[in-house]
């Protein structure tokens, strides 16, 4: 403030200032310009702490409140433990875990869908080659009392934790002969099934709680190494809880378990040179 003050035009023309005059070297400590400056610096230090006090208080409401949206079902998914019990804490009105413990975690997937009057929660854990996994019955009733202690009171859940739903596709594939065999393998590494890699990669890759979209599904194929053009057919799917593979509809389908797996993909596919 006082070099804004040193350094306005108008002041310096009604004080005289002499060039390169600072603040402190002009004026006194006791000098009414020395004396304003220090009120309205006083009076901005208070105003800034009121301010900051006022956040913290707004801070400890919001951190009390829960807005029970469907990121927040699936924030508090992953946040589970296994093997502990939550207790309510008096400051926050809510139910927490004493202790932090990320080795207990065991959700690592989790998908939440707002049916119209519940909420659908799919979770999974880790099956060991960092993909899904249906956790045990007794795994998925400890996590569906930790919601319903976790959640607000009247909302009604449904849990869920299935293997992967299972994908079948046909497809026809021509081929690049002085790259791929006519069955698919990979001229310079046979052990290698490009088109088979890159559906699967595929479908690893799609969120979970995710959709398939045939679409995407053609890209991919189209992109693996030795591959010219693709005549996708039907691509069928069975959920866990399906006894039978059911051809997808429409260009997109969501999963029931929250992931997918492919099923039989070399029954599926068939190479030719020309489509």
């Amino acid at each position: 403030m006082t070099q804004q003050f040193m350094n306005d035009s108008v002041i310096i023309e009604r004080y005289g200032f002499a060039a390169g005059s600072t603040f402190e070297d002009t004026f006194s400590a006791v000098s009414l310009e020395s004396i304003w400056f220090s009120i309205v610096a006083s009076a901005i230090y208070v105003l800034e702490t009121l301010f900051d006090a006022f956040k913290e208080d707004v801070d400890a409401k919001i951190a009390t409140a829960v807005l029970a949206s469907i990121p927040w079902y699936h924030k508090i998914s992953l946040e589970f433990q296994y093997g502990d019990s939550l207790v309510f804490d008096e400051s926050t009105q809510q139910f927490v875990y004493p202790v932090i413990d990320e080795s207990k975690r065991i959700v690592k997937y989790a998908a939440c869908r707002d049916l119209g009057g519940m909420v659908l929660v799919i979770a999974s854990k880790d099956n060991g080659s960092g993909a899904p996994g249906p956790l045990s019955a007794d795994e998925l009733a400890a996590f569906t009392a930790y919601l319903k202690e976790r959640k607000p009171a009247g909302v009604l859940l449904q849990t869920d934790s299935l293997y992967p739903d299972q994908v079948r596709v046909n497809l026809a594939v021509q081929y690049d002969p002085q790259v791929l065999t006519p069955t698919g393998q990979l001229i310079s590494d046979p052990s290698i099934y490009p088109v088979e890699d890159a559906i699967n990669e595929y479908l690893n890759n799609i969120l979970y709680g995710g959709e398939l979209n045939k679409t995407r599904l053609v890209d991919a194929v189209q992109g693996a190494p030795g591959v010219r053009d693709v005549v996708l057919g039907t691509v069928s799917v069975k959920p866990a809880n399906s006894s039978t593979f059911e051809p997808v509809a429409g260009n997109n389908y969501v999963s029931v378990s929250g992931s997918f797996v492919s099923n039989e993909l070399r029954n599926g596919i068939s190479y030719v040179l020309s489509i």
